[in-house]
């Protein structure tokens, strides 16, 4: 079997490939990444400016499952309405369909962003995102989804949730802003009253659950989420317990209602990942990572 995984340079694709690496030969993982990965081949993508002989060309004329996590992610709210970098993973996300004309499986990694509001999220809650970088991953399902059926080939779209975990400092998300805030003695801020409801997956559930997915042989949406449900105030207030230090948290009022994001993460279990991560656990890990690299 030949497995192509692209974005294995980033913060799941990095982790996945740990996993991959566990489960199969290094000769049947290909890397499609903008620097050299250690271990396996590495064919470059250049940012996606090759043509459609490129892939075959470079050693994947015979690659049977594609892993395809490389998308531009926004690292700042901001960014997530940036119609240049998201329409460059509908482009991208083409680019390789059409390039890997004997791909016999798809798997695909999307995003809970493309759901609308639910009381609790599912496989069936109502597609709406509200930004576009939700909307480019929407889309790009869909192109999968046509293109598996067009080629009678299965394909698993799973949809990711609030993964956290060591790596995901690069982001500017409430986890790593608050642990980085804490370790440097800063007063933390809340937006709001706290309550608002998160519920995290820890970044080795969520290569786990990528790599198992391969074994599926029936087409698939599935929700790649936690099942622990903690308030923005739980959170920090277990950061600060880690760090046991005498952190201030200073409460800034904010008119925009809170949001709970709680899933229902039932097919994850059933079809990939048995046992999840405590979130507690997973926190340490990263904090005891962040406070190692300050």
């Amino acid at each position: 079997m030949k497995i192509l995984i692209t974005g294995a340079s980033g913060f799941i694709g990095r982790k996945t490939l740990e996993f991959l690496k566990e489960e199969y030969y290094n000769d049947e993982i290909i890397a499609f990444s903008s620097s050299k990965i250690n271990g396996v081949k590495t064919v470059f993508h250049n940012n996606y400016k090759f043509d459609d002989n490129y892939l075959s060309e470079n050693g994947c004329s015979n690659v049977d499952v594609l892993i395809h996590i490389g998308a531009f992610i926004p690292k700042l709210s901001t960014e997530a309405n940036d119609i240049e970098q998201n329409n460059l993973n509908i482009i991208n996300t083409q680019k390789l369909l059409t390039s890997l004309a004997s791909v016999k499986k798809i798997i695909f990694i999307s995003t809970v962003d493309i759901y609308g509001i639910d009381e609790i999220i599912t496989e069936k809650t109502l597609e709406s995102p509200v930004s576009l970088y939700g909307w480019s991953k929407l889309y790009c399902e869909k192109m999968v989804e046509q293109y598996a059926k067009q080629n009678n080939i299965p394909y698993q779209i799973l949809r990711l949730g609030h993964v956290f975990g060591p790596g995901e400092e690069k982001y500017k998300k409430i986890l790593p802003i608050t642990i980085k805030k804490v370790l440097n003695g800063e007063t933390v801020e809340i937006w709001g009253d706290g309550q608002a409801i998160r519920t995290f997956i820890y970044i080795d559930d969520v290569a786990k659950a990528i790599v198992n997915s391969i074994g599926l042989n029936e087409s698939n949406i599935i929700n790649i989420v936690g099942e622990e449900q903690v308030t923005i105030k739980q959170l920090v207030d277990n950061i600060i317990e880690l760090s046991d230090k005498n952190i201030k948290v200073k409460y800034i009022s904010s008119n925009t209602p809170n949001r709970n994001l709680i899933f229902d993460n039932s097919k994850l279990k059933k079809y990939l990942l048995s046992d999840l991560t405590k979130f507690q656990a997973g926190l340490q890990n990263e904090y005891e990572y962040m406070r190692a690299c300050s």
